[in-house]
């Protein structure tokens, strides 16, 4: 098969995601498999990859209603995803280091810290200290302490200005 446009793009990316980063292409049956994925087509539009996705704030951070048809037809298809070349302007080496070896909590935190902040940040008062209430108010379950962790992680990526 065949595949052109977002489809083509995303089955190009889910392939560099598990080159290096280790991810398992198994939306189907595994359900954290699906939940990063979610995540990081969301991380990458941050480092100049827009997989043409728009997102919502969902129980678990950002989430995209259309991302995951793409997907779900991707493994319904058996389409095995590829690992070749992306567009240029994404900063894959910065985005593999953000990325590799962190856990689905932080992975929540930092997308939801992500979306909150860029759809708050040009409203007047609105700044870090904020953020961070906002964030540990719709995300009771993730402590204080690991979101200003993951705000500086962001921080010294240069994802929150």
């Amino acid at each position: 098969m065949v595949l052109t446009g977002r489809l083509a793009l995303l089955s190009r990316f889910i392939g560099f995601l598990e080159d290096r980063l280790g991810y398992q292409f198994k939306v189907e049956e595994e359900f954290d498999k699906r939940f990063r994925l979610q995540k990081y087509v969301f991380f990458a539009r941050f480092f100049g990859l827009d997989l043409g996705y728009d997102f919502n704030l969902y129980m678990h951070g950002p989430y995209s209603p259309e991302l995951a048809k793409d997907y779900y037809e991707l493994s319904r298809w058996k389409v095995r995803p590829e690992g070749a070349d992306l567009p240029c302007n994404f900063k894959a080496e910065e985005y593999v280091r953000l990325l590799l070896n962190k856990d689905d909590e932080w992975l929540e935190a930092a997308a939801t810290i992500l979306d909150v902040w860029e759809n708050n940040k040009s409203k007047p008062g609105f700044d870090l200290n904020k953020l961070i209430h906002h964030v540990s108010t719709i995300k009771p379950h993730i402590g204080e302490d690991k979101i200003k962790g993951v705000i500086k992680d962001l921080k010294n990526s240069n994802l929150l200005s």
